[in-house]
């Protein structure tokens, strides 16, 4: 084994009882016409998907307005992370994000003998990461727009500077669909180091699917395949996400449900702590008693995530919704008498 792979973290799934609220998948119950039209795909499972991947990405082109040739196709944006920090990194090259963000940046980095640096203070501003950048000098910046915990919107401006002072930029819009104003895509042109990464596992609700999407100048995306393994996305997953691409109501009917249900949210949990705003399918509570809120919610099968100052909740149904309340009612109430 390599020297110190035991500080790699282990990711070990565990099955969800009740309602999972806590990993930011889609609650919106799919629709039985793309049911029937999935069963009636004809497949041919003999063969490697050369026509299915074809067939996905000239789909998904369309839907991000961009052409095939920009798109690299992934197991989820967690491959195409991996595969470009393979492709980007040297020994000991420096990748910095901001912090909280998402926690996969670290790991992918260390996998790639990298080496990873965060702000010390007040990590989600501008000037920190900038501080940082002026620091470390990083080869790589990773920035999830939205922000994953905390739902904050890296203003287009700002990651334009950031772009123009390092080599390469990774703007990881996982949750952009809920709010396609903020993505960086009709900047791309201007700025031919940004990579942005998508997936069909949030707004979409394929997460079992895991389809992932690199967006970038087509010379660049030709340099980062040459790390990809071949047909690392199976015809099955790419034929059901071509069914579901190709029905142009299930996306607006998919964030009409998310907004929705995210504003039922924000107004059943104000009472817990400072709800951060958010544009995504969750949102994020300041509190000081995260984890204590965490196991409360977990006794009635509800499922949060807890961080050191605060939980986020994945937009859900009305029958979640109805434990969280009758939590907060309870704790409230004993707080009270």
């Amino acid at each position: 084994m390599r020297l110190n792979y035991e500080t790699i973290p282990r990711y070990v799934p565990h099955a969800v009882k009740g309602h999972a609220l806590n990993q930011n998948e889609s609650q919106y119950v799919f629709p039985e016409r793309l049911k029937t039209a999935i069963r009636e795909l004809p497949l041919d499972l003999s063969h490697y998907p050369v026509d299915e991947l074809t067939a996905l990405k000239q789909s998904y082109a369309t839907y991000a307005g961009v052409s095939p040739q920009q798109l690299m196709v992934g197991s989820g944006s967690d491959e195409l992370l991996a595969i470009l920090c393979q492709a980007i990194l040297d020994a000991a090259d420096v990748v910095a994000a901001p912090i909280p963000d998402f926690s996969m940046y670290g790991i992918y980095t260390h996998i790639a003998r990298g080496n990873f640096v965060q702000p010390d203070a007040d990590g989600l501003s501008f000037e920190a990461l900038m501080q940082t950048i002026e620091a470390e000098r990083p080869k790589l910046v990773l920035i999830s727009n939205p922000n994953n915990p905390t739902g904050k919107i890296w203003s287009l401006d700002d990651l334009e500077t950031i772009a123009s002072r390092v080599p390469y930029l990774v703007v990881d819009e996982a949750y952009i669909d809920f709010t396609m104003e903020d993505s960086f895509k009709d900047r791309l042109a201007d700025h031919a180091n940004v990579i942005i990464l998508r997936t069909l596992s949030k707004a979409f609700g394929l997460a079992n699917l895991r389809i992932g999407f690199m967006i970038a100048d087509e010379r660049l995306i030709e340099k980062i395949d040459r790390f990809r393994s071949p047909f690392n996305v199976s015809g099955l997953s790419a034929a059901v996400a071509t069914v579901v691409l190709n029905d142009s109501a299930y996306i607006d009917e998919s964030i009409n449900f998310h907004q929705t249900q995210r504003q039922k949210l924000e107004t059943l949990l104000a009472p817990i702590g400072n709800v951060l705003p958010s544009r995504a399918n969750f949102l994020y509570v300041e509190t000081p008693d995260s984890e204590a809120w965490a196991a409360r919610f977990l006794e009635k099968d509800v499922h949060v995530r807890a961080f050191a100052d605060g939980i986020r909740v994945s937009a859900g149904t009305d029958e979640a919704y109805r434990l969280l309340q009758q939590t907060i009612e309870e704790v409230t109430s004993l707080e009270n008498s």
